[in-house]
C-alpha cells in the first residue's frame, strides 16, 4: 500500500513538472514570435533562432527570465565564427550547443551569411 501511494506521488511530481516545462517553453516560443523572430530550432535546452539583425539563445530553466536567460548576439558583432564538435563559438567567447550537426550546419550558414552582408 504504501509503494502504491509513493508511486502515485512520484507520477503526479513528474507530470506536473512536465506541464510547467511546457509552459515555459511556450512562453518562450510567443517571445521569439513578438520578437518576429524568423527560424528557430529548440535544441540543448536552449531556442536557438534569428531575429532582424541579431542571433538570439533563448535558455529554459525551471524559471523564466528572457532578461537573465538569453544571449543575443548582434550580427555587426560578430568577429569570429567557428565550429567545434557539435558547439558553434562565438568571438572565441560563447558556446552555442547543438544536437545534430545538420542544425549545426544550418545555422552556422546562415550566420555566416548575415555577417558578410
Amino acid at each position: 500500500m504504501i509503494f502504491i501511494g509513493l508511486f502515485l506521488f512520484i507520477t503526479i511530481v513528474v507530470i506536473s513538472l512536465n506541464m510547467y516545462n511546457h509552459s515555459n517553453l511556450d512562453y518562450i516560443k510567443d517571445y521569439l514570435q513578438k520578437s518576429k523572430c524568423e527560424e528557430y530550432i529548440y535544441s540543448k535546452g536552449s531556442y536557438k533562432a534569428f531575429c532582424g539583425d541579431s542571433f538570439v539563445e533563448v535558455r529554459n530553466s525551471f524559471i523564466v527570465n528572457i532578461d537573465e536567460n538569453s544571449t543575443i548576439f548582434k550580427y555587426k558583432d560578430i568577429n569570429n565564427l567557428q565550429i567545434n564538435q557539435l558547439n558553434l563559438v562565438i568571438n572565441n567567447t560563447h558556446k552555442i550547443t547543438f544536437k545534430e550537426k545538420e542544425e549545426l550546419d544550418k545555422f552556422y550558414k546562415k550566420i555566416s551569411e548575415k555577417i558578410k552582408n
